[in-house]
């Protein structure tokens, strides 16, 4: 094994960058219900949004619509591309309107 050639490499090279949860979302979405039953905080960010995807109850989070939101949470996060915080922003109020909490 030969450990001189990465040495020109950066020690991060080829890592991903972490997440960035603090994103806007594409607008503001104010729940009516949620995890504790009562009307929840407005979420505004990625972090907000993926935190109340995170208090749900494990039979709900396994839900297609919260799996799903939750997947796009994750990639837009990942990217910081506006059109991946659309799609998370979408299907968090799509998965919200399933659950009769928008």
């Amino acid at each position: 094994m030969c450990f001189g050639s990465s040495a020109r490499l950066p020690h991060n090279a080829g890592m991903a960058h972490a997440p960035n949860f603090k994103l806007a979302l594409t607008r503001v979405i104010v729940p009516t219900g949620g995890p504790t039953g009562e009307p929840g905080a407005d979420l505004a960010t990625l972090e907000d949004a993926a935190r109340f995807v995170g208090l749900l109850r494990t039979w709900r989070q396994s839900r297609p619509h919260w799996d799903f939101a939750a997947e796009l949470l994750l990639k837009a996060a990942e990217t910081g591309k506006r059109r991946d915080v659309e799609a998370a922003t979408s299907q968090t109020e799509r998965a919200l309107r399933v659950e009769g909490w928008l």
